[in-house]
């Protein structure tokens, strides 16, 4: 009797496993795609790192694994994907769809110069215009201590995508009243016991241009310590 209690016991917990397993995929599957059709408030998405097994699956069929889909409006989204070549090194791109327009792909790994650069967080940014941006921030790394960003500005007229110099343990602010200067954060090089310590940090003033490129201003350091997880989760501030 007890044999047989104690069976069903475990039969229980494996079926709840599978189940928290199932539902599990399922949010993962559905977190993949953000309706921001008509999104005027500022909204940032964390987006869920597939499993090794999945960027495995990909590597062994030389496939693509689509790690984010956002959809602007009714005839526009932008698409993330990664192409690993192992676990810890990604191809990342950007692909914005419109309709009755060809597609245009931007690979985030050359652009940000660092080939490792797995997608985390997405931000929106938007006016009543049907202007704004796409605040993208990528991890390098299995603990982030590297982050990229790229701005993927919009508008009837089109789209243009820029990218931001590295940043360690860092974020990017962007502001709602000034669409062309973002500022980032970066922590400095002193040392520090672990990862979780305080860090000196330093900020620096970047100016999106249209046709030169981007404009960084030089670093200031702040002058008090920040906890790294403060800083960099999720890594983009909004500000008026």
């Amino acid at each position: 009797m007890m044999r047989t209690e104690g069976r069903l016991f475990l039969l229980k917990i494996i079926a709840g496993l599978m189940l928290l397993s199932l539902s599990s995929a399922a949010r993962s599957q559905s977190d993949a795609t953000v309706n921001w059709a008509g999104q005027k408030t500022p909204a940032i998405h964390e987006f869920m790192r597939p499993s090794p097994a999945e960027y495995q699956k990909a590597i062994d069929e030389d496939k693509e694994v689509l790690r984010a889909k956002v959809v602007l409006d009714g005839s526009t989204t932008v698409e993330f994907y990664e192409k690993p070549k192992d676990i810890d090194f990604y191809d990342s791109t950007v692909v914005v769809n419109r309709r009755g327009v060809a597609s245009r792909s931007y690979n985030i790994g050359e652009l940000i110069k660092h080939q490792a650069l797995s997608l985390g967080h997405v931000a929106i940014v938007s006016s009543s215009d049907s202007t704004g941006m796409l605040v993208c921030e990528y991890e390098a790394g299995a603990v982030g201590a590297r982050e990229g960003f790229a701005i993927l500005r919009f508008s009837p007229a089109g789209f243009e995508l820029r990218t931001l110099p590295l940043t360690d343990f860092g974020k990017v602010v962007v502001f709602r009243s000034k669409p062309d200067q973002v500022e980032i954060w970066s922590a400095l090089s002193d040392y520090v016991a672990s990862d979780a310590d305080p860090r000196n940090y330093a900020t620096r003033t970047c100016r999106l241009q249209t046709q030169e490129g981007n404009m960084c201003g030089p670093p200031k350091r702040k002058h008090r310590r920040f906890i790294p997880s403060d800083i960099n989760d999720p890594g983009i501030e909004i500000r008026p």
